[in-house]
């Protein structure tokens, strides 16, 4: 009896131990298994790209001539920008136009889209002299001339003294009082006048033919004066010194 109990105990702990090692054996093969169908991701590698945008720059120089100045040197500027120049002229000179340009206006856009190169250009403005005179004792001038500029405008008044009257111009054949001129040229006027003849009314025909003398006797006094006018005007003409 007791011998069986032994044995049956024997029994159950030898099936203990194999059923012991049939599950470490399993869970061996098991792991195994994981082990090798693990999932392993792939490796990501970021790679970081930098975009360089280049700018394409273009070199403006301005300069100008004797006479005036520019409102800017220049200088360095991104392509397609605009950039405006305004030339000046200096006292006594004039603006005629830009050398790198037909324009002749004094202020001048432009764009850059390659290097470029401007010239304000001046010129001095030539001087010329208005000469005004008035004929002896008949009347008198506004003014006597002077220099002015080419193109200026100067308008002359001619007033006849007392007994006289105006009859013209020598060097225009304007007869009214008030002459406009422009100077593009020296020019040389002068104011004539002529003395008023006085007549008296008379039944008397001794006196009648008095007046009629007297009258004639002043028109010839006036045409020789005027002859003298002119040729003494002349002499001046061609002996200034004189």
């Amino acid at each position: 009896m007791s011998f069986i109990k032994n044995l049956s105990m024997f029994l159950c702990m030898l099936l203990l131990i194999t059923c012991s090692k049939e599950s470490d054996v399993a869970s061996d093969t098991y792991a195994s298994n994981a082990s090798q169908n693990t999932y392993t991701p792939p490796t990501t590698t970021t790679t970081s790209t930098t975009t360089t945008t280049t700018v394409t720059q273009f070199t403006l120089a301005v300069t100008a001539t004797e006479g005036g100045s520019v409102s800017s040197s220049g200088g360095t500027y991104d392509d397609g920008t605009s950039v405006t120049i305004t030339a000046t002229a200096n006292e006594g000179y004039r603006f005629t136009g830009w050398e790198g340009s037909d324009s002749t206006s004094e202020s001048l856009t432009v764009t850059l889209n390659s290097d470029q190169t401007y010239q304000a250009l001046f010129e001095l403005i030539p001087v010329y002299t208005l000469s005004v005179t008035a004929s002896a004792g008949g009347g008198t001038v506004s003014t006597e001339g002077g220099d002015f500029e080419e193109g200026t405008s100067v308008t002359i008044t001619a007033t006849a003294n007392e007994g006289y009257r105006f009859t013209g111009w020598e060097g225009s054949d304007s007869t009214s009082e008030s002459l406009t001129v422009t100077l593009n040229s020296d020019q040389t006027y002068q104011a004539l006048f002529e003395l008023i003849a006085e007549t008296s009314t008379s039944t008397d025909t001794s006196t009648s033919t008095d007046t009629s003398t007297s009258t004639d006797i002043i028109n010839c006094i006036n045409l020789i004066h005027q002859h003298q006018l002119i040729h003494q005007h002349q002499l001046i003409h061609l002996h200034p010194q004189l």
